[in-house]
């Protein structure tokens, strides 16, 4: 991994003052998408999502359409002109290799226009409707997720990639969309819109949101292994994405570990990860943490994974992946 440090001009940090706090602009996925095509000459597929402007720090995830490079940018808003690039090689990739795409019924462009266009929809959105009557941000002393751990106890746990959605399990890899619907997660209505459109063959769905609290949600997403085209809602969730945020109470979604734990907490129950990075700001105080558990897939490049992120040592970003 190598890190650059790049200036995206154009990019300030805007400070307002409403209601006794502070309020930052961000980028959006498309600036910080062109940065990093500018910056490696390549066209890359967004992964991961944007953030809202209440937020302090990012990251996202590119992978190249050939599945050769993954790159990580990271931002935060004490500088908010500056990127860091991490970059990840997988040399064994080749263009004939499947790599995850979003795929919609009405695509009529290049595959990364569309992404563009799904992740512009997903962040412009003024409101959400929660189907949570006492989720709400709070303020004052930060206030911990009431969703309890599930499971056996095990934090990582390959075998059964659990998640839960008001007490109900779900594993990765076996529940369909059409099946989590009719269980009564809490969708947003506008994605739902989607959900019998066709998927390609070998691609992955643009999230579909699960409204946790206003302005605060998760995102899961369905992959189509088989050999021919299918309508989303058949095939099965392969990834959940949470951005945690500790100052929002929750008791919808919860999973096999606790949303308080600590880095030692993790590595104690589920021993050395596979992949650890560190990064520290140069001009902050903020420094994160990134615990990947990964296993190789027997068809594709990228294998399952349990990535956890930590932002100055607290739980922020859960991705939990099941790739065949």
């Amino acid at each position: 991994m190598k890190k650059i440090m790049a200036l995206i001009l154009g990019l300030a940090m805007m400070l307002g003052i409403a209601s006794c706090a502070k309020k930052v602009e961000v980028p959006s996925k498309s600036d910080v998408r062109k940065a990093v095509e500018e910056e490696y000459e390549m066209e890359f597929k967004c992964k991961s999502q944007d953030i809202s402007d209440d937020e302090k720090e990012a990251e996202w995830v590119f992978l190249s359409k050939d599945g050769s490079l993954e790159v990580t940018v990271n931002w935060n808003s004490k500088n908010p002109e500056e990127f860091e690039f991490d970059e990840e090689e997988h040399p064994e990739a080749t263009e004939t290799d499947p790599v995850i795409e979003t795929e919609t019924e009405e695509t009529t462009e290049e595959t990364t226009e569309e992404t563009i266009a799904e992740t512009t929809k997903e962040t412009t959105k003024e409101t959400q409707t929660s189907e949570s009557s006492d989720a709400s941000e709070t303020s004052g002393d930060e206030t911990k997720s009431t969703a309890a751990p599930q499971g056996n106890g095990k934090y990582v746990n390959f075998d059964e990639m659990n998640f839960y959605v008001n007490g109900q399990k779900f594993t990765l890899g076996k529940v369909t969309l059409q099946e989590m619907i009719d269980a009564g997660v809490p969708f947003d209505e506008d994605d739902l819109e989607d959900a019998g459109n066709n998927l390609k063959s070998n691609y992955q769905s643009s999230g579909f949101e699960i409204v946790l609290g206003e302005y605060y949600s998760a995102y899961i997403y369905v992959f189509n292994d088989t050999d021919s085209g299918k309508p989303m809602n058949e095939c099965y969730v392969n990834e959940i994405y949470f951005p945690y945020n500790p100052k929002k109470e929750q008791d919808i979604l919860s999973f096999d570990f606790p949303l308080n734990m600590t880095m030692d907490d993790l590595k104690a129950n589920a021993g050395e990860p596979t992949k650890e990075s560190h990064y520290d700001s140069e001009d902050s105080d903020y420094y994160s943490d990134t615990l990947k558990y990964e296993t190789e897939s027997e068809r594709y490049i990228s294998g399952s994974r349990y990535q956890f992120e930590f932002s100055n040592s607290e739980l922020r970003y859960i991705y939990i992946t099941y790739m065949p």
